[in-house]
């Protein structure tokens, strides 16, 4: 009976933390408790409960974590970094862009790959994405 009460508790306490924290990953572990709570039911030892904690809760975290963190941490939106927000700004060349350049954005430069054809001087070109550290560019040719 005092084993029984232990993995409750442990299942208990795991639950809670997970709760408290919203990890996704101790509730698993208390499923492993569980588990282990009906092997003390079958009057297996307590080596063996231990074993089956351990390999039950390793289980199902590699099984049940994926799946909650992808099924409840997708709806959550997140904030767009700084850099996120110039993304499809449309901006005049202060001078000739090939392949690499530095670009003035809100009174920062940053360093800019352009994907497209060559940009001259005083053309338009708009930001269409972040690779690493720098902006992607590519030359604006919509309606001026």
């Amino acid at each position: 009976m005092l084993l029984t009460l232990l993995w409750i508790i442990v299942a208990i306490v795991m639950v809670g933390i997970d709760l408290a924290t919203s990890a996704f990953l101790f509730s698993w572990i208390g499923l492993g408790a569980i588990v282990a709570m009906f092997a003390n039911l079958f009057a297996l030892s307590f080596l063996v409960q231990v074993i089956i904690f351990g390999i039950v809760s390793l289980i199902a975290i590699g099984i049940g974590y994926p799946w909650a963190r992808k099924k409840f941490k997708a709806s959550i939106r997140t904030t767009p970094l700084m850099e996120e927000t110039y993304i499809g700004m449309i901006f005049d060349a202060e001078e000739r862009i090939e392949d690499v350049a530095r670009i003035k954005v809100s009174g920062i430069y940053w360093a800019a790959v352009n994907e497209g054809e060559i940009i001259r001087k005083g053309d338009k070109f708009i930001i269409t994405g972040i690779q690493g550290n720098k902006f992607t560019i590519n030359k604006y040719k919509g309606e001026e």
